[in-house]
C-alpha cells in the first residue's frame, strides 16, 4: 500500500470510529475526545520513544514508575516539556479500559499530572490546560460512571486500533495528518462556528507561500488568529525546518480552539520551545510585543465581527491603529486584525490576510484606512477567490498581501476567482491553481482577465478602492455560435425526435391491438400470450435464491462497495464505487452480489433506487440499505421481477408497508412479501417465453423512452441557443454614430 492509500485508509478509519463512538452525541461537541485521545497517544509514544532512544532492548511501558529518577525526570522534562510515567502511558490504560470500573477518574487524574509535570519549567504555559476539555465527567459521555466508562473504553479501543506502525519521521507525520483529518472534518460538518476555527488546507497553502515568498528564511511566524493552528503549521509543511529559525507565534480568543491548536504543534512534532500559543483577545490584549517583529505574517481573521472600536477612547493612540488616523468601525473588525498585523510586520516580511470583500469599497473609515495602506506603499496585492472554498460561509474572499519593502507604488489584483474545482460540499483549490496564482504573484506581469499591475495614481483617483473586478475586466464567455452550423444540427435533432416518435406509435399500437404487418396484437397481444393459461401470484421469496454477507476477515482483495448513493435514481445504473478491503470497509457493506441480481433500496425506497446487477459489478459487495433479490432463473426472468419493482402496484406497496417519517424504510422481509404473476407456472419453458415477450417490449419502450428523454432535451438546448442567437441579432440596431446619413 502507498503512503497516500495508507493515509487515506487511516482516515476512513478515524472518522468512522469517530462517528461510531460519539453514539446519539453531536459530532461537534464529541470532537475534543476523539483528538484529545489521538493526542494522548501521541505524546505517549513520543515520550516512550524519546525515554528507550533507539535501543530495542528498552521497552518503557514494561518498566516500573519506581525506575524514574528525579534527574531522569528532570531532564525529560527540560527537553520534552512534560513527563509520563510507564503506567500513564496510552497504551497501558487503552489496554485495561474495558474492565477499568474508575477508568474516568484514572484519565483525569493522569492528564492532571502530566499538565502537573511541566510547572516550574519553561514549558509550564505550553502544557498547562491542554486537557482542560477532555471532561471526563460530562453528562455528554453518558448519564452515569458505567456510561461515561464504557464510551471513554470505546474511544481508546479505536484510537489505539489505528495502525501508525513504529514511531519515525513518516509515523509523526501520520499522526499530524490524522489530527488535521479530524479537525478539518468536524469544521466541514460543523457549518459556520467550524469555519471559524479551520482554514481548508488548500487555502492555507496558498497563503503560506504568499506570505513566504522568495524569503530563504524568516526570523518567525505569527498567526494573530490562530484558530487551530492550521495556517501555521502549513508553513511547517512546505518550508524546510531551518527557514523558519525561532518558530511559531499564534493568539485564539476561544479557549477550546486554543487547547486543540497547542495540540496540533506537538501532534506536528513542534516541540514546546518552538511555538507560542496565546490565549487572548488581539485586538485589545494583544501579546507579542516583545517579539515582535515578525517576518512573515499568516491569518484568516473573523469576518466582520464587532469589537470595541471608538468606544474605547485609548485605541485612537495604540500605536497599531494610531498611523491610520482611524478606527475600524464598531460593527465591522477586519481592518483592525489588517492593522495589527502590519504593526508586527518586519520591514524585509510580508503579510496574506484573508480578508471579507466589503472593506475593499465601503466609504467611512475603511475608505481613510485603504488610502492609508496605499498612500504608504503597503499593498502588494489583492487576490479575489473563488466563492465556497472555506466552511460556513459560500462567500467569495479575498487575500490581502502586505509588504513593507515593495519596489515601487503600484498596487497588484489577481481575479483568480474562477481557479477552484468543484467538489460535494466545497470548492477547493488545486495545486495548479496555486502555482498560476503564485506565478503571476511572483512575476508582476499584466495577463488580460487575470492580473493587473495598477499605478497608484489610478487607484488614488478611483477613491482607493481595492476590488479586484475594479481593475481586472471580467473575460466574456459568451459562446460564439455557428447559427448554420447549429441549425444543421437541430433538423437532425427533430428527425431523430420523429423516428423515435413513430418507434412509440409502433409499440403502442402492438399493445393496443392495432394490426401490424408480421405479429400479434393488441389486446389480442395479451390474451394470445395467455390463451388458455393460468396465472399464479407468488412472492418474492418463493421466486428467489438466498444470498450470503461477505466475510471480512477471510476477505483478500479489493472490493468496490456499492453503496446507497452508487445507483443513479434516473438511469438505474451504479455509477460511482469506492474501493473498500477488511481494514477499511463500512460496517454496512455485507451483501455479496452477482450477475442478475436485481438490487433495491430499502432506505427511502419512495426515491426507486435500484437496478439489475451486470458482468461489471458481479462479485461485488452492496450495502445492507439494498434488499438483493436473487431469482431462481428455472422459474422467472430477473427482468421480469425488475419491471415489477418499477411498477406502480409496487410503489403503492411500498409506501403502505414502510416506517418512520423522517427516514422512511422498508425492510427486506416485506419487499420478499410482494407478490408478482407468474404465468403457466405448470409449464416452466412456456411461463419464461411469455414472461421474455412481455419483457421485450417494456424494455423496448423504456429504451426508446429514454432516447427520446435524451433528444428533446438536445432540442430544448439547441432551440435556446437559436432564440439567443436571433434575439441579439434582431435587437443589434446601429447606433447614432454609426447610421449612415
Amino acid at each position: 500500500m502507498t503512503s497516500n492509500q495508507q493515509r487515506a485508509a487511516l482516515q476512513r478509519q478515524i472518522w468512522q470510529i469517530a462517528n461510531d463512538v460519539r453514539g446519539s452525541v453531536d459530532g461537534w461537541d464529541f470532537k475534543q475526545y476523539v483528538l484529545g485521545t489521538l493526542f494522548y497517544r501521541f505524546i505517549s509514544e513520543n515520550f516512550a520513544s524519546y525515554i528507550e532512544g533507539g535501543d530495542d532492548s528498552i521497552n518503557y511501558a514494561e518498566l516500573p514508575d519506581s525506575v524514574i529518577t528525579a534527574d531522569i525526570k528532570d531532564d525529560a522534562i527540560k527537553t520534552k516539556g512534560y513527563f509520563i510515567y510507564p503506567t500513564q502511558l496510552f497504551a497501558k490504560i487503552a489496554a485495561s479500559a474495558n474492565t477499568n470500573e474508575s477508568l474516568n477518574t484514572d484519565l483525569a487524574s493522569i492528564f492532571a499530572a502530566i499538565e502537573r509535570s511541566a510547572n516550574g519549567y519553561p514549558s509550564e504555559h505550553d502544557i498547562k490546560g491542554l486537557f482542560a476539555d477532555f471532561d471526563t465527567t460530562s453528562n455528554r459521555l453518558g448519564n452515569t460512571v458505567k456510561e461515561k466508562n464504557a464510551r471513554l473504553a470505546a474511544v481508546l479501543k479505536g484510537v489505539a486500533e489505528l495502525d501508525f506502525g513504529h514511531f519515525d519521521a513518516s509515523h509523526i507525520d501520520l499522526f499530524g495528518d490524522a489530527y488535521e483529518f479530524l479537525i478539518s472534518n468536524y469544521a466541514a460538518n460543523a457549518g459556520k462556528s467550524g469555519g471559524e476555527f479551520f482554514t481548508p488546507q488548500h487555502v492555507s497553502k496558498l497563503i503560506a507561500q504568499l506570505a513566504m515568498h522568495k524569503q530563504t528564511s524568516v526570523n518567525k511566524i505569527y498567526d494573530p488568529a490562530c484558530g487551530s493552528g492550521s495556517l501555521l503549521l502549513q508553513a511547517k509543511k512546505h518550508f524546510a525546518a531551518h527557514i523558519i529559525e525561532d518558530g511559531f507565534f499564534g493568539q485564539e480568543i476561544n479557549h477550546t480552539t486554543y487547547n486543540l491548536a497547542r495540540m496540533n504543534m506537538f501532534l506536528h512534532n513542534i516541540n514546546y520551545d518552538k511555538f507560542n500559543v496565546q490565549l487572548g483577545n488581539t485586538l485589545i490584549d494583544p501579546h507579542f510585543g516583545v517579539d515582535k517583529p515578525f517576518d512573515a505574517i499568516v491569518s484568516n481573521p473573523p469576518y466582520s465581527v464587532k469589537w470595541i472600536g471608538s468606544d474605547d477612547p485609548t485605541l485612537i493612540n495604540d500605536e497599531r491603529f494610531a498611523p491610520a488616523g482611524v478606527l475600524a468601525p464598531k460593527s465591522k473588525a477586519d481592518f483592525a486584525f489588517v492593522l495589527h498585523a502590519l504593526s508586527y510586520l518586519s520591514s524585509k516580511g510580508r503579510a496574506a490576510i484573508v480578508c471579507f470583500p466589503g472593506i475593499f469599497y465601503r466609504s467611512g473609515a475603511e475608505q481613510k484606512i485603504r488610502q492609508y495602506l496605499v498612500d504608504n506603499n503597503y499593498v502588494e496585492t489583492v487576490i479575489s477567490l473563488a466563492p465556497n472554498l472555506f466552511y460556513g460561509t459560500t462567500i467569495a474572499v479575498n487575500i490581502l498581501v502586505l509588504s513593507k519593502h515593495k519596489t515601487d507604488t503600484t498596487t497588484q489584483f489577481i481575479d483568480a476567482s474562477s481557479l477552484f474545482k468543484k467538489e460535494t460540499n466545497n470548492n477547493v483549490l488545486l495545486d495548479a491553481h496555486i502555482e498560476q496564482i503564485m506565478q503571476a504573484f511572483d512575476s508582476k506581469m499584466n495577463v488580460a482577465h487575470f492580473a493587473q499591475s495598477v499605478p497608484f495614481e489610478k487607484v488614488a483617483a478611483s477613491d482607493y478602492n481595492l476590488s479586484v473586478s475594479n481593475y481586472i475586466e471580467v473575460r466574456d464567455n459568451r459562446e460564439v455560435v455557428d447559427i448554420a452550423k447549429l441549425n444543421a444540427e437541430l433538423k437532425t435533432t427533430v428527425a431523430k425526435i420523429d423516428h423515435l416518435r413513430k418507434d412509440i406509435d409502433a409499440t403502442v399500437a402492438e399493445i393496443e391491438g392495432e394490426e401490424l404487418a408480421g405479429g400479434m396484437s393488441g389486446r389480442n397481444f395479451l390474451d394470445k400470450l395467455l390463451d388458455g393459461v393460468d396465472v399464479k401470484w407468488k412472492t418474492l421469496r418463493e421466486l428467489t435464491l438466498p444470498t450470503i454477507n461477505i466475510k471480512w476477515r477471510e476477505a483478500n482483495r479489493t472490493y468496490r462497495y456499492i453503496d446507497l448513493t452508487s445507483v443513479n435514481i434516473e438511469t438505474k445504473t451504479i455509477t460511482e464505487t469506492p474501493e473498500v478491503t477488511h481494514s477499511n470497509a463500512p460496517s454496512r457493506a455485507q451483501k455479496l452480489v452477482e450477475k442478475d441480481d436485481v438490487i433495491f433500496a430499502t432506505t427511502r425506497p419512495a426515491q426507486q433506487r435500484y437496478c439489475l446487477i451486470d458482468d461489471e459489478y458481479a462479485g461485488e459487495v452492496a450495502s445492507t440499505g439494498y434488499c438483493v433479490l436473487r431469482a431462481k432463473k428455472a422459474e422467472v426472468l430477473p427482468k421480469w421481477i425488475l419491471h415489477w419493482i418499477a411498477s406502480s402496484d409496487f410503489k403503492a406497496y411500498v409506501e403502505e408497508h414502510q416506517s418512520g417519517s423522517a427516514y422512511p424504510a422498508i425492510s427486506d422481509a416485506k419487499v420478499k412479501d410482494f407478490k408478482i404473476p407468474i404465468p403457466c407456472p405448470e409449464n416452466p419453458k412456456k411461463s419464461l417465453e411469455s414472461q421474455a415477450e412481455i419483457v421485450r417490449i417494456l424494455d423496448a419502450f423504456t429504451a426508446i423512452k429514454t432516447e427520446l428523454t435524451t433528444e428533446l432535451t438536445t432540442e430544448l438546448t439547441i432551440r435556446k441557443k437559436q432564440y439567443e442567437y436571433y434575439r441579439d441579432l434582431l435587437l443589434k440596431l446601429p447606433r447614432s454614430e454609426e447610421v449612415i446619413a
